[in-house]
């Protein structure tokens, strides 16, 4: 089926001029697809969310309203899950307002945190992560907690932020100067 008849199918269940989608619609890798040509279409078409405002302006209660839920659970998929299908390698979980369930837990949880950390660090900082020992100083530390809680709307990972910053210095990586 070609996009513009999805969209069709899409447009008219979230009118309410039909009651649900078609049996089978989301059947296999095709109905995989439906759900990206449907995703984009929300939040490109109908409700003007320019991509790169994606992580800032989307929750999983816009694309629950949006009767994009049912779909998602026939694939056992969370709201990041939908993100991900629609834009595949454009975003972390982490760069969102909500992360998935149980997302920063266990050994693997730990690890995500401190990918999101360097990630700062190098990106939104400019710092290459082997020149952090030449730039750190308490004004430093004090300069990047603040600019991370700006960057992390997440309470969760802001916490993280910090654990990473005193393990990083705990492990000798760090030598604080004043």
């Amino acid at each position: 089926m070609s996009r513009e008849w999805v969209i069709k199918i899409y447009q008219d269940v979230l009118d309410r001029k039909v009651k649900r989608f078609p049996n089978n619609f989301f059947s296999g890798e095709e109905g995989k697809e439906y759900m990206r040509y449907m995703t984009c279409y929300l939040l490109e078409e109908r409700l003007s969310i320019p991509i790169h405002e994606i992580p800032i302006r989307v929750q999983a209660s816009i694309l629950w309203s949006h009767r994009l839920k049912p779909p998602a659970m026939i694939y056992g998929w969370n709201y990041y899950d939908v993100i991900e299908n629609a834009y595949p390698g454009h975003f972390k979980p982490w760069e969102f307002q909500q992360v998935p369930h149980k997302y920063w837990h266990g050994k693997e949880g730990k690890n995500r945190a401190i990918e999101a950390v360097k990630h700062v660090i190098e990106n939104e900082l400019n710092i290459p992560i082997e020149e952090i020992p030449l730039h750190v100083n308490l004004h430093f530390l004090k300069s990047i907690i603040y600019m991370a809680s700006s960057i992390f709307l997440n309470n969760l990972l802001f916490k993280l932020f910090k654990l990473f910053i005193q393990v990083y210095l705990n492990r000798g990586n760090l030598q604080m100067s004043h």
